[in-house]
């Protein structure tokens, strides 16, 4: 009995357990939304922050009095943490949810945004960097939300270095202004080659894989099925020992 439970595991340690990429989906809300106004004066103030603000705009702030006119750049700026992405992970698509402002919103109206990598605070110099940047895009209708397709460029880099990714908002003076909901939620696509029996993916086939699999013992369940048969028995348990360890 005990040769032969030798040759099993000898036979099972030579089958390789090959990795394999999977499609991830991650969908990250935004972890602070701002309005700033900058390079006016009064009611468009200098440097003026607007947290939490009721809706999202840019472009250019103008106030007329009986005496004057006041001017200012006007930008909003998104906020989002990538922490929750692997390491380990190639971003390959990006897309941002915005929904338009059931209060001042028409649909069409035209907007720029705009990326960079942050830190974990937005500052007047993302603004700055910002404003006026990025492709064009169109106002959903009030109450509706729309994705926009990004390019990958930034949230790579942000991903490689500071895990902040700064979206903004804005406009040029000449456009007509779109009206935003301040919620804004980041959807990224993204390949992880994984290890087969590293079930959450965590880099390694560890103590906390073993039990997940134990747990499905005896089931039909093709997450835990490393033999290829779909009944969860001793030959997966065998064949997740032969891969313990971190992944290759």
């Amino acid at each position: 009995m005990k040769f032969t439970s030798r040759i099993i595991l000898a036979s099972l340690a030579l089958t390789a357990i090959p990795g394999h990429a999977e499609m991830q989906i991650a969908e990250i809300e935004d972890t602070q939304a701002v309005q700033l106004w900058w390079s006016g004066g009064f009611q468009c103030a200098n440097n003026y922050w607007y947290s939490n603000p009721p809706m999202m705009q840019g472009g250019f702030c103008t106030l007329n009095t009986i005496d004057y006119t006041y001017s200012g750049k006007k930008i909003s700026l998104w906020r989002f943490n990538l922490s929750t992405i692997p390491e380990a992970a190639s971003v390959i698509s990006l897309k941002i949810r915005l929904e338009g402002s059931a209060t001042w919103g028409q649909q069409g109206n035209l907007f720029k945004l705009g990326m960079k990598t942050g830190t974990g605070a937005l500052t007047i110099q993302d603004g700055e960097a910002l404003y006026n940047q990025g492709e064009i895009f169109a106002q959903p209708a009030p109450s509706e939300s729309m994705e926009y397709e990004l390019d990958t460029n930034h949230i790579i880099e942000a991903q490689g270095t500071t895990d902040w990714l700064v979206v903004s908002m804005s406009a040029e003076y000449s456009s007509s202004t779109a009206y935003l909901d301040t919620n804004a939620a980041l959807i990224v696509g993204y390949d992880l080659e994984t290890c087969e029996g590293d079930f959450n993916q965590n880099g390694e086939v560890d103590v906390d894989d073993l039990l997940a699999l134990i747990n499905a013992y005896g089931n039909l369940d093709n997450q835990y099925d490393l033999d290829g048969n779909s009944l969860i028995n001793v030959n997966d348990v065998l064949l997740l020992l032969t891969a313990y360890g971190e992944c290759q």
